[in-house]
C-alpha cells in the first residue's frame, strides 16, 4: 500500500508542477532508520511465512525494535508536521499490535471482502480479530480493492496521507523556500 502511495504521491507533485528533484530541498534527518524499521518488518514476515518462527516473544521483540526505531526518526523531524502525521499514523497501528500480542488484528470480513486468506498468522504479523482482541476497530478493519487486495486501518490511511503530503509537499518545495 505504501508504494501505491509513493507512485500517487509523485503523480499528484508533477500535475501540481512538483518536480521530484525539489525533495532534496526537504531537511528531513535520520532517514536511515526508516529503512532499518521496514527491513525489520520484511524480514519478520518472510521467517513468518517461511514457517522460520511463529509470532511470539521474538517477534514482539523485534516489532518493539522496529516501532522505537521509527519514534526516533518521527522525533528527529518533529518539526515536519507531515513526518508527525505518519508518526499518528505508525502509532494507531502500534497501539492494536502491542495490545493484542505482537499482531494486527484484521478483520474476517474485511479480509474475505479483499480477497485475503483468513490463515491469516501465515502471511505475516497478524491474527484475526475475535471476542479477546483490544481495540478491535484500529485493526485492519476497511477492505481495499484498488490495484491490489489489503485489508487496511485507521493508522495506515493516516500514515499514507502524511507520506503523500510529504511527498507532493516536498515536490513543489524549492531551495529558497
Amino acid at each position: 500500500m505504501f508504494i501505491e502511495a509513493l507512485i500517487f504521491a509523485v503523480i499528484i507533485g508533477y500535475i501540481l508542477k512538483g518536480n521530484i528533484r525539489n525533495l532534496e530541498n526537504v531537511d528531513i534527518k535520520r532517514t536511515y532508520l526508516v529503512f532499518i524499521s521496514f527491513f525489520i518488518e520484511f524480514f519478520i514476515v518472510i521467517c513468518i511465512r517461511k514457517d522460520f518462527f511463529n509470532i511470539g516473544i521474538f517477534t514482539y521483540i523485534l516489532n518493539s525494535i522496529m516501532y522505537i526505531l521509527l519514534v526516533i526518526f518521527i522525533y528527529s523531524n518533529r518539526k515536519n508536521k507531515y513526518i508527525v502525521l505518519m508518526g499518528l499514523g505508525f502509532l494507531l497501528n502500534a497501539i492494536p499490535i502491542f495490545l493484542n500480542g505482537g499482531a494486527m488484528p484484521v478483520s474476517a470480513k474485511a479480509a474475505k471482502a479483499a480477497g485475503i486468506t483468513l490463515n491469516i498468522s501465515k502471511e505475516g504479523l497478524y491474527s484475526l480479530i475475535n471476542e479477546n482482541t483490544r481495540v478491535w476497530f484500529l485493526g485492519d478493519i476497511i477492505p481495499l480493492t484498488f490495484l491490489r487486495n489489503f485489508a487496511i486501518s485507521i493508522g495506515d490511511i493516516i500514515a499514507v496521507l502524511g507520506l503523500m503530503l510529504f511527498i507532493i509537499m516536498g515536490m513543489k518545495k524549492t531551495a529558497k523556500n
